[in-house]
């Protein structure tokens, strides 16, 4: 045994100690709140699974022993489920144990969902549900911000420790920013994202609170980019006016204008920093061809797209499998098929050609579900709320995430952190929609004065004497 397994065994018994005595206690929410702000950051990652899915289990199956884990969306979940094992009873035999080993790691997003949703549904307000997004969002920014300090082809290292050492960011002839997430595309989506939650939760927040968030603003705009991902910068452009419009009646006119003016300043100031002070300044450069076309397809997606395409139509119910084998991929394992060729960079190409129609389908519902449980629940809300406020976004944060994967896979075997946090944030806006208040008609049950109640409020108190 070296030092290094060493040091991961000994963290990883230490981590699941830590929370089997939070999870065991009345503090559940300390230790579900610690794990969704841990996910971006993997101290222990092996072949067979990172720290993330060790203690997403690992929680999971201490709060169903204490009869604490309540399920949401279950049969959604479940066809995803069906889909990836259909897939593997179908695929080769000879890459079995890697197809096991992903989808052990894989469905960690699902149960990370189930741990969101019951944080959000246990804490006292959603405004806690946002402060764990937001300090989420604090420690990837720091973590960028060290990573911003190497360069290019460089990994920080704290302490000189290697166990602590940072991803490595990608070389000068391509220096982008990679994030805690090791990947340009999977992080510059997660800043537009954030950024979006940030822009909502600065029409709420007061004082201190308002200067950090847009702190946070500023940082996520540098963060992406210094990426240099063109999917989630031209994304969060053409959301960020439908996010205006959408709360334009708590705005007002002038508050939109000064929002959109504002908003492109500080676009402005933030690419000028990031080019100026850091070496990750490629966006713009990449920009100027994001519109090159071959036959109809983007160039940069013209070899892997075609090819996808091809071997699609071999298997397309079932697919090839859920672990999906590329040249870097197959040097890591120690192992090269007699075929390989690179990702799709399209979710939807990677899932057809890994776990074919019957596996697409389950997951495309599973987020049209999700946004559809969103709309209903804002509905109820009230349009001043906090609550529906953090549902609209969450509204135009499923669809932002959706079409910017069409030039990405947020669940390939190396970005399941990414693909936790995606599924965590849908189980916290979830968690938001069941929290909503129930009312008659359209109208919102605020809360009444001691003494007095709406004629439209219902109530789920317990029937009494058959009353």
């Amino acid at each position: 045994m070296n030092t290094s397994i060493a040091w991961q065994l000994a963290l990883a018994l230490a981590t699941v100690l830590v929370i089997y005595v939070l999870a065991s206690t009345t503090r559940r929410t300390v230790a579900l709140g610690a794990l969704l702000i841990a996910i971006p950051f993997q101290i222990v990652e092996t072949r067979y699974g990172s720290a993330s899915v060790v203690m997403a289990y690992a929680l999971a199956v201490i709060l169903l022993l204490n009869g604490g884990l309540k399920v949401r969306m279950l049969p959604a979940l479940g066809l995803i489920v069906l889909g990836y094992l259909v897939s593997m009873s179908q695929a080769d035999r000879s890459l079995m144990s890697f197809h096991v080993i992903f989808v052990f790691q894989f469905f960690s997003g699902l149960v990370v969902f189930l741990l969101a949703y019951n944080f959000a549904k246990l804490v006292e307000s959603e405004r806690s549900v946002v402060d764990v997004l937001l300090v989420m969002n604090a420690l990837v920014l720091m973590y960028c911000v060290f990573q911003l300090t190497v360069g290019p082809g460089e990994s920080f290292m704290p302490f000189g420790i290697k166990e602590f050492e940072f991803n490595q960011n990608r070389v000068g002839s391509d220096a982008r920013l990679v994030g805690p997430f090791d990947n340009p595309g999977s992080t510059s989506g997660y800043f537009a994202l954030m950024i979006l939650v940030c822009a909502v939760e600065l029409m709420f927040a007061k004082g201190k609170r308002k200067t950090a968030v847009q702190a946070l603003v500023v940082l996520n705009l540098v963060g992406l980019v210094a990426t240099g991902n063109r999917a989630g910068f031209l994304i969060l452009i053409a959301m960020f006016p439908i996010l205006l419009f959408a709360f334009k009646r708590e705005l007002g006119t002038q508050r939109v204008t000064q929002y959109l003016v504002g908003g492109v300043a500080v676009l402005a100031i933030a690419s000028a920093a990031a080019i100026s002070y850091t070496d990750f300044g490629r966006m713009f450069e990449r920009l100027e061809n994001v519109t090159e076309t071959q036959d109809g397809v983007p160039t940069t997606r013209s070899q892997t797209w075609p090819v996808a395409i091809e071997k699609i139509k071999q298997h397309p119910w079932v697919g090839e499998g859920p672990f999906f084998i590329n040249p870097e991929a197959g040097q890591n394992l120690g192992m090269l098929p007699s075929e390989v060729d690179p990702y799709p960079h399209s979710l939807y190409l990677y899932l057809l050609r890994t776990i074919g129609i019957l596996g697409l389908v389950p997951i495309v519902w599973f987020f049209v579900q999700a946004w559809l449980l969103l709309y209903r629940s804002q509905l109820r809300a009230g349009n001043g709320s906090y609550a529906s406020a953090f549902l609209r976004v969450g509204m135009l944060l499923i669809p932002s995430f959706l079409i910017a994967q069409v030039t990405l896979e947020f669940n390939r075997p190396g970005t399941i952190d990414y693909a936790q946090f995606i599924f965590a944030l849908i189980g916290l806006l979830v968690g938001v929609a069941d929290r909503t208040p129930q009312v008659v008609g359209a109208e919102l049950l605020a809360p009444q004065r001691p003494g007095m109640e709406s004629r439209h409020t219902v109530t789920n108190w317990p029937r009494l004497n058959g009353s």
